[in-house]
């Protein structure tokens, strides 16, 4: 059973969500504050965070960048919920981390179908994932997120890109589609939508320049269809 963490200051709402979670097979641990978010996470392994944003304590945005920089935690999938409707708001709410972004009010088959494509992910990693990868030139240290390549150098990645990098070297010669990383990674679930993005290519060029020459050359494109991390012993 997957538990997730309900972050909502409103009574009504959280009610409301925890029934509608519940229900669908979740196991839900509720908190009506962002508070010690980290003591909280620990406390009761979460494998998905739903977080209101206007909470009375701290800002929505600061509680998900909290879990996002924290290399323990920074895996586990993040939902924002809240009534804020700009491109800016959803902006900042991408940068600091954020795997989702749901506007109230909201419909709970949405909600639902959300949380299921992001857990997704979690079934990938197969849990926690503490693992040490090592390929070629390349070492993936799941446990603390360090990349090592060419030692001693090391590689500074943003929590999306250490993921992407996960699959594929978890992956190694095998073809991830497009669609498939789209929704592990990002959750989406409109097929137009994943044919207009380009995301995934800004993160895999972010990825190759910042592993250099020696490491990029194995992350491949696979024309119309995805990615892959190939590399032969």
């Amino acid at each position: 059973m997957y538990k997730i963490l309900l972050i909502e200051d409103n009574q009504e709402t959280s009610e409301y969500i925890k029934d509608v979670l519940t229900i669908n097979g979740f196991e839900v641990e509720h908190s009506y504050t962002g508070k010690d978010i980290i003591k909280k996470i620990s406390l009761y392994s979460p494998d998905l965070v739903v977080l209101d944003l206007t909470l009375p304590d701290i800002d929505g945005i600061d509680v998900c960048r909290e879990i996002k920089t924290d290399f323990k935690y920074q895996y586990i999938p993040v939902i924002m919920l809240t009534a804020r409707t700009s491109t800016e708001d959803k902006i900042i709410g991408f940068e600091c981390g954020a795997d989702d972004y749901i506007i109230k009010p909201f419909e709970p088959q949405e909600l639902l179908a959300r949380i299921k494509a992001l857990l997704r992910r979690v079934e990938i990693y197969g849990g926690k994932a503490p693992e040490i990868i090592n390929i070629g030139p390349i070492t993936l240290d799941a446990t603390s997120h360090k990349i090592t390549v060419l030692q001693p150098q090391n590689i500074d990645l943003t929590p999306k890109e250490f993921q992407l990098l996960y699959l594929l070297m978890k992956n190694r010669n095998r073809v991830l589609e497009r669609k498939f990383l789209l929704r592990t990674l990002w959750g989406y679930a409109d097929e137009e939508e994943m044919e207009k993005t380009r995301t995934l290519d800004v993160h895999i060029m972010n990825l190759r320049k910042k592993l250099g020459e020696e490491v990029a050359k194995y992350i491949k494109t696979v024309e119309n269809v995805g990615y892959k991390f190939e590399y032969e012993e």
